[in-house]
């Protein structure tokens, strides 16, 4: 068999004509197996029937909160008998204590845990012998806090699925936190039963967790549930196999989530996907956002400095802040355009069928040829420059529909991670492109101090802050937007801007205009000035400074320019990362990759 194989890649190496053909691994054309899921873009009802007349995929329904809207699915969609064993909803907490055991809290994913496993034993012990091992059961589970009479709570909870993947195997396990945004219970709980059955289908159907991950929402319109965090284990997600960095991208990069918060952790040394509303709760907290292309010593030393001033004025005694960076991937979002489903797979078997030689990639008259009529030859030639960094002539399917695992952009989006990994901060991956809707987010999980920091080295507080072209989406404009930023617990931690001298200065030069508003909100305690004694020895020394005057952008200029004075700015693990991958060449182009293929994709 292995020389089989041998002999198919070395005949398919050879190409058309004797034309080389580099030729892809199996495990990488992800674009084909979405068109597997023949039932996306459909209704709930198709999925659940579709899962219904799988005869060997057989189980129960636990549903606390929300109703019982996935259970009622299935249900409803026909055939039922071939994949229900039970429905029930055990609302009472006694009921729910003698059905689950006993739980200190009723919305956790220990709560969750429990009904997993207590819904899947019951099934393994009442069924096996009379299913026969060749049925593959399930258990899903939810535990919600809905819209309730009377109160303005977070309304979130927990969903999940253990079940076997193939007959025989383990049990392997997702769980999602969830948040629910719509504004009655009725309505809450019919969003929660086509994300429960979008999760049943894609499990019984799909083994992939970054595929999975992005079509949760199918069927749901924009801004009616996020899904702020997924785990997945057993054996049907191999230790290693899920990287919950990239999972955090893919789930912002398709609007599953808003944001995505990663903690470190200690035991394992990788990033974590952890739940804000427990991560943050009567927590205080410094965030410095930023895109992080690359980190700076400037990032560091704004961050510690903001910390040390916090600190201060908590006072003896005080839980110390989370110190958070908000590693900003607005940039990368999908529009909403090319998030949706229907769009996505008509996209991918377009470029499917273009795709020739079958080897998951499009050369530049595959690519006229998808957008011949609605892109003009020059401009397709130009989006093919952008995105063939490594000059073979080709751009991998995978990375314009947003699948790779190698592409440039998750590439230099991991890079990013591993260059922050030391700095051991929890990392807030984010598709929130404005300082006051960040402000607006983070206020939802805590009523405690947020400081948010800008400044250091060159920067402009006029361009970054009190620009008012930042502002035409806000009916009131920069009013508007700042009564949002600084509405609540929220203030703006200043750092000095540094010159090219080394000079220490409280606030750039601004207009008077923007140095008025200023004034008024120093004044008031909404932006805080951090003064000396909060700094480095380092960054007050001008003997010293140097390494803290310069921040990304500079970074990124010196690059284009050809300067090696750019590695003064940033870590030496830094500089070495950024001279070792392909986005160094991105950033000496200047070019925007997202942009291209999101132009491409929008003209399929």
């Amino acid at each position: 068999a292995l020389a089989c194989r041998r002999r198919l890649r070395l005949a398919a190496g050879r190409g058309r004509a004797g034309r080389r053909v580099r030729v892809l691994r199996r495990s990488e054309f992800y674009t084909s197996s979405i068109l597997k899921l023949n039932k996306l873009g459909g209704s709930s009802f198709d999925k659940a029937l579709d899962v219904n007349l799988d005869a060997s995929f057989y189980g129960s329904f636990a549903e606390i909160g929300a109703g019982q809207e996935v259970s009622r699915t299935f249900l409803t969609a026909g055939a039922a008998a071939g994949t229900v064993a039970r429905s029930l909803s055990a609302y009472d907490m006694q009921m729910s204590d003698v059905t689950y055991g006993k739980s200190k809290r009723y919305v956790t994913a220990e709560r969750l845990s429990q009904m997993l496993a207590t819904e899947y034993n019951t099934l393994e012990e009442c069924l096996r012998g009379t299913k026969g091992p060749d049925t593959r059961f399930f258990a899903f589970a939810s535990t919600l806090a809905a819209k309730a009479y009377m109160s303005d709570r977070e309304c979130e909870g927990w969903i999940g699925l253990t079940y076997q993947a193939v007959a025989g195997a383990p049990r392997s396990t997702v769980m999602l936190h969830v948040r629910m945004c719509d504004n009655t219970a009725q309505k809450q709980g019919e969003a929660i039963g086509v994300l429960g059955t979008n999760l049943i289908y894609l499990c019984n159907l799909s083994s992939d967790p970054y595929i999975m991950a992005t079509f949760l929402l199918d069927g749901l319109e924009p801004g009616r549930l996020e899904v702020d965090y997924v785990d997945f284990s057993g054996p049907a997600f191999p230790e290693g196999s899920v990287d919950p960095r990239l999972l955090a991208m893919r789930m912002v990069q398709f609007r599953v989530a808003v944001s995505v918060l990663l903690e470190y952790d200690e035991r394992t040394g990788f990033y974590q996907q952890s739940v804000p509303n427990t991560s943050l709760y009567k927590r205080s907290c410094v965030v410095q956002r930023s895109r992080f292309r690359p980190v700076t010593y400037a990032h560091i030393e704004i961050m510690e400095a903001a910390t040390r001033k916090l600190v201060k004025e908590l006072g003896e005694g005080a839980r110390p802040p989370v110190q958070i960076l908000n590693l900003q991937i607005d940039d990368i979002t999908r529009p909403l355009g090319l998030v949706r489903t229907q769009g996505r797979m008509e996209r991918a078997k377009k470029m499917m069928d273009a795709d020739e030689d079958g080897d998951g990639r499009l050369s530049l008259n595959e690519l006229r040829s998808i957008t011949a009529g609605r892109l003009p030859p020059d401009e397709v030639d130009q989006l093919m420059r952008e995105m063939d960094l490594d000059d073979s002539g080709y751009i991998s399917i995978d990375a314009l529909a947003g699948l790779s695992r190698e592409s440039i952009l998750v590439t230099e989006y991991l890079d990013r991670f591993k260059m922050l990994a030391p700095l051991k901060y929890p990392v807030l991956v984010s598709g929130i492109g404005r300082t006051h809707k960040l402000s607006e987010y983070l206020a939802r999980y805590t009523r405690e101090e947020i400081a948010l920091t800008i400044g250091g080295g060159n920067y402009s507080i006029e361009r970054g802050l009190f620009n008012a072209d930042s502002y035409k989406e806000d009916k009131g404009g920069m009013l508007e937007a700042f009564g949002q930023l600084f509405s609540g617990n929220v203030r703006i931690f200043q750092y000095p801007n540094i010159s090219p001298d080394g000079s220490v200065k409280k606030v750039a030069f601004m207009k008077r205009t923007a140095e008025f508003l200023h004034k008024y909100l120093v004044a008031e305690g909404k932006i805080s000035i951090i003064s000396q004694e909060h700094l480095s020895q380092s960054a007050l020394d001008k003997e010293t400074n140097e390494f803290l005057r310069g921040q990304s952008e500079d970074v990124i200029r010196l690059i284009q320019e050809g300067s090696p004075d750019w590695e003064k700015y940033v870590p030496e693990e830094v500089a070495e990362s950024v001279k070792k991958r392909q986005w160094f060449s991105r950033l000496s182009r200047g070019t925007g990759l997202a942009t291209a293929a999101y132009k491409i994709l929008n003209e399929l």
